[in-house]
């Protein structure tokens, strides 16, 4: 603790904040610290009681209108951004409604383009997409899941570009959300997929996030490792709004 002298009156600097407080005072005006008071001096000198009368009221004031203003204000901001996340998170997402679409053996038919033994390419609609996950899942659901959830059911979106798989989960037959927006990279003969985004409920993650985030989706990938390993011996595959196209690798 140091103490500054201001005219006749010494002041008391808090060692935690700096701040210059009334010889008076045992806690910091500023920030609450308790005081050391061993560096000050009693005044024998008559006091002006006026001037007392002044520290003492400023002694017994609390926190400035401005400041308590402030601390309010971040506070209400906090609150209103943490309640719009929650928002976010709990409101359902557009997905593609349940097909009626009778499913296709697409894992046969990629089969038979990967080893040459039909020509292509293939192209698929996202109902017959969706249509083949919910045939192909309908046995997995143990699989898929979770402590407290209950796996309801996987979609596939696609835009130009752009595949985004979404999964359905139910917490006491409440419905949660999680999707991920991925691109297709081909190097080297390789198709490896590239995740591009994410959300939660309506509540966007960033891709960096979406990296190690991609987790949520380890269970499904897990069920469709057939697949996975069908479109891994593709030689490219094409994501067009509402449509994918899948080409064998040349010989």
């Amino acid at each position: 603790m140091t103490t500054t002298t201001t005219g006749s009156t010494k002041k008391l600097i808090c060692t935690e904040c700096r701040h210059e407080n009334e010889p008076e005072r045992i806690y910091c005006h500023n920030c609450g610290e308790r005081l050391d008071r061993s560096a000050v001096v009693p005044d024998k000198k008559a006091h002006d009681p006026k001037a007392a009368h002044r520290r003492l009221q400023k002694m017994l004031e609390g926190p400035s209108k401005a400041r308590q203003n402030f601390f309010a204000l971040s506070k209400l901001t906090l609150a209103a951004a943490a309640m719009a996340a929650l928002v976010d998170v709990a409101l359902p997402p557009d997905l593609p409604a349940p097909t009626k679409t009778n499913p296709q053996q697409i894992d046969l038919e990629l089969e038979n383009l990967a080893s040459h033994q039909k020509p292509g390419p293939l192209e698929y609609s996202q109902d017959q997409i969706n249509a083949y996950l919910a045939y192909r899942l309908t046995s997995k659901k143990k699989a898929l899941e979770k402590p407290l959830l209950t796996f309801v059911r996987a979609t596939a979106s696609f835009r130009e570009a752009q595949c985004t798989i979404g999964i359905e989960r139910a917490l006491f037959g409440y419905s949660l959300f999680s999707r991920a927006a991925y691109r297709i990279d081909v190097a080297n003969g390789k198709i490896t997929p590239a995740i591009t985004g994410g959300w939660i409920g309506r509540l966007p993650i960033h891709p960096a996030i979406m990296k190690y985030g991609d987790i949520i989706f380890a269970d499904l990938w897990s069920a469709l490792d057939r697949e996975r390993k069908l479109v891994a011996k593709m030689g490219a595959i094409g994501f067009h709004d509402g449509s994918v196209t899948v080409a064998a690798a040349t010989k």
